[in-house]
């Protein structure tokens, strides 16, 4: 895990600032891009892409609401759906993109004082990950996409989109092209190899200064995102 969580931490900083402004759209197209390069870099063979469900913004402000505004980074986990409070450079990212088996998403800024807070849910589905070439282990009902993640066209209760991911994924990638290789050592998982040094602290606090750049939300202590979705 530990190995996962600096991995995540290079990573991350890269997707945050491709992007000045959030909406559903782009939060769905940051969350799968960022999946496809883990699933690259860790050789992860049944990573699922995400599609965006409007109805799991609900359980994130009810959650808000009874965690207050300005919540602990952390998982609640509740009828099958996982709930990630306050988002924002904190480690629990890795178990947001290291969940293979995830096929819904929704996300939610809400306001800590002045302070943005992020928080995204994901359904929850009893999958391991598989070693392998990102695809290659897809379930019988999604087929491979271009990026390596195990995709429907359509899904049931959520929003299915043409993934275009252009220079967002390169970039990506090209932040993690100095971490070790991953290693297959048994079929249901992968490590990476060789010592890997990078001051954690230091970085969360830098994923954290660029995610205040993003735009200043409305004082209502949870503010739930517009209708628009990028087509």
């Amino acid at each position: 895990m530990k190995s996962l969580l600096i991995l995540l931490l290079l990573l991350v900083p890269t997707i945050f600032c491709r992007s000045n402004a959030f909406s559903r759209g782009s939060c769905l197209q940051l969350i799968n891009a960022a999946r496809s390069a883990f699933a690259d870099k860790l050789q992860l063979a049944n990573m699922n892409a995400l599609v965006y469900n409007k109805k799991l913004e609900k359980k994130a402000l009810e959650q808000l609401f009874y965690s207050g505004p300005c919540p602990q980074p952390s998982i609640i986990s509740h009828n099958q759906t996982d709930i990630y409070l306050n988002v924002k450079g904190h480690d629990l990212i890795v178990d947001l993109l290291s969940a293979t088996g995830s096929t819904q998403l929704a996300c939610v800024r809400s306001k800590c004082e002045d302070e943005d807070v992020f928080s995204i849910v994901t359904d929850v589905h009893d999958s391991s990950p598989i070693s392998g070439p990102p695809g290659s282990e897809c379930s019988p009902d999604r087929k491979a996409n271009e990026e390596g993640l195990c995709t429907q066209e359509y899904s049931r209760g959520g929003y299915a989109r043409k993934f275009s991911f252009g220079g967002m994924l390169d970039s990506i990638k090209d932040s993690m092209r100095n971490i070790p290789k991953a290693r297959k050592e048994s079929e249901e998982d992968a490590v990476t190899e060789g010592p890997i040094s990078i001051a954690i602290r230091e970085t969360i606090e830098k994923i954290g200064e660029i995610m205040k750049n993003f735009p200043a939300v409305t004082s209502n202590p949870v503010h739930k995102w517009g209708d628009e979705i990028d087509h």
